[in-house]
């Protein structure tokens, strides 16, 4: 359940809290997080297991998706559907490299173009969540591991995942025969892959120990106990698959209906969200940049947040 061996030794010791006596003892705490850290790496359970599970469902997203355009080529009334989600897997890669060459700046040419290259072969969430796993540190990174690997789940999930999905939607209920049955599988994976990484940016964030520690009063809904822990992050799962299925299939229905409805309809919401953070001070977000790089960044991250909560119900962005 846990990607690191802090924030595993922190569960371990709430959830047996006659633990407490012992991290009383000098270096005990310690000690611990170094046999848990190993465990991590060597237990099928551990990290082989969470880095599986994401990089098999997003290749087999990422593959899905290359084979619904592919259909979509071969009928000339959905050429336009193909292009535009040709354009969000580009978009996707385009803007996970930006934040690449930002995070990696310090590095040399080589050390770039390798990060550049596991980007777009679609390795992206296995080596981010192999990073994560295993406490990895980079001197020639700008911030850590986990948030390195949020802010590229993040990416993928409002450029690619969903407004994808929101499409293929749209066209399944317009030409069903044309789209094909296979797009259902692919609607079906997309929308798993998307809860998924939602629940996963929640839960990695509530039980990471620097954040516990800093912000008690935000961090800490996940109970201690860890058998409780796991059915939250099913229930997690399972309450952003119906959201996100509910609120895209509303978009598909309202698109067919007029698609200039879910234009006004999205974009008016949107400029009314990114207004009210103005009017009340808080449109900057976390990137500590300035000037007019911090008014464009901070643009697109409010907006990829607001794409992300509105169809996936994402519980750690609830932050203001």
């Amino acid at each position: 359940m846990h990607q690191t061996g802090d924030a595993a030794v922190d569960t371990w010791r709430r959830n047996y809290p006659q633990l407490n006596e012992l991290f009383e003892i000098e270096g005990f705490k310690e000690f611990m997080e170094v046999i848990t850290s190993h465990l991590l790496l060597v237990n099928k359970f551990g990290m082989i297991f969470q880095v599986s599970v994401w990089a098999a469902l997003s290749t087999i997203d990422a593959a899905t998706d290359i084979y619904v355009i592919t259909t979509y080529y071969q009928t000339d009334a959905l050429i336009g559907q193909a292009r535009a989600l040709l354009a969000m897997i580009i978009t996707n890669l385009v803007i996970q490299i930006a934040v690449v060459l930002a995070q990696y700046k310090k590095k040399s040419l080589a050390g770039k173009l390798k990060e550049v290259l596991i980007t777009l072969f679609f390795l992206r969430p296995a080596v981010d969540t192999y990073r994560v796993s295993t406490n990895h540190e980079d001197d020639g990174a700008n911030f850590n591991s986990l948030n390195e690997m949020v802010m590229n789940k993040g990416i993928e999930l409002a450029t690619e995942s969903i407004p994808g999905c929101v499409l293929q939607l749209y066209v399944w209920l317009n030409s069903p025969e044309e789209a094909g049955t296979f797009a259902l599988v692919s609607i079906g994976v997309s929308a798993a892959t998307t809860s998924f990484a939602s629940a996963m940016i929640a839960f990695d964030f509530d039980v990471d120990v620097p954040h516990r520690r800093n912000q008690p009063k935000f961090y800490g809904y996940l109970p201690d106990d860890n058998g409780a822990r796991g059915r939250c992050f099913i229930l997690m799962t399972l309450i952003s698959t119906l959201y996100n299925v509910s609120r895209r299939l509303g978009c598909a229905l309202l698109a067919a209906g007029d698609r200039r409805l879910v234009v006004v309809f999205v974009g008016g919401e949107t400029l009314l969200y990114l207004a009210l953070k103005v009017l009340r001070g808080d449109f900057y977000y976390w990137t500590r940049l300035d000037g007019a790089l911090a008014i464009i960044m901070s643009f697109f991250e409010r907006v990829l947040v607001k794409i992300i909560v509105d169809y996936t119900g994402c519980l750690h962005f609830r932050h203001p």
